[in-house]
């Protein structure tokens, strides 16, 4: 299950947000939120899932904020327009509308706006189901990234129009430091996919993973990000410590 809303009881911190648009080379605007704890801090993009931007995200990127970054949470989406009605009914219709490839490029032009307005070069990325599938994309095409991956798709399902680049067909080219979680019982993506992903990413010396036993897709959502011992929780303090260990002076 993807994620919307945000659960209750979770506070996010104070942030300064804004609504940008984020120039892409076919000349048309992306609109994107962003998050920032200073004008300068380091980057972070989020990718969402096929439910787009959400109360969910928008909280991980004030959360992020907090954390001392700059967060843009883009709306890939922007070209077909917000969904008609709740549900995974109508994402998945609007989904097939989507050209994958061409969102890749989108959050290409994306990571390259968070890098001109940053002090330092890498720029972070934080993806999830889909975003995670594209997070390990840009992993393997691009170089100065430090990336977290939530139940990415080493291959995308076959229902998928318009898919990416399957991350599994370029996992020779991973780079950077990647840190990626599944949910053991994750149905969704296939495990076994997954084990063939990792077993090829091992070549990267930066890659590191943990499969979560008796978690499946989407096990954030119902996490509780502010308690590190909760088993998902505690995927979100390692992935902010990941990101702030790369991307943050010390």
């Amino acid at each position: 299950m993807c994620h919307s809303d945000l659960p209750p009881g979770q506070a996010a911190p104070d942030a300064v947000r804004r609504e940008v648009d984020i120039p892409l080379p076919s000349g048309e605007l992306m609109p994107a939120l962003h998050v920032a704890a200073a004008p300068d801090a380091p980057g972070v993009l989020i990718a969402a899932d096929m439910l787009g931007r959400s109360p969910y995200y928008e909280h991980l990127a004030a959360l992020l904020a907090g954390a001392g970054f700059q967060a843009l949470l883009p709306d890939v989406f922007f070209r077909q327009g917000p969904l008609p009605e709740p549900g995974a009914e109508a994402a998945i219709a609007r989904r097939a509308r989507l050209d994958e490839k061409q969102s890749l490029d989108d959050l290409h032009a994306a990571v390259d706006w968070l890098r001109t307005r940053s002090t330092t070069v890498p720029v972070g990325t934080v993806g999830f189901c889909m975003g995670g599938t594209f997070g390990l994309d840009l992993a393997s095409t691009r170089d100065e990234l430090v990336t977290v991956a939530y139940y990415g798709f080493p291959e995308p399902p076959a229902w998928v129009v318009s898919p990416p680049p399957r991350p599994i067909d370029l996992v020779g080219s991973l780079r950077g430091p990647v840190l990626a979680f599944w949910g053991e019982q994750d149905t969704t993506v296939g495990m076994e996919s997954v084990e063939r992903y990792t077993e090829l990413a091992a070549a990267n010396p930066q890659f590191e993973h943990a499969v979560l036993p008796g978690l499946g897709h989407g096990f954030l959502g119902s996490s509780d990000l502010g308690d590190p011992a909760d088993p998902g929780g505690a995927t979100w303090v390692r992935s902010v410590a990941h990101l702030r260990s790369h991307l943050l002076p010390s």
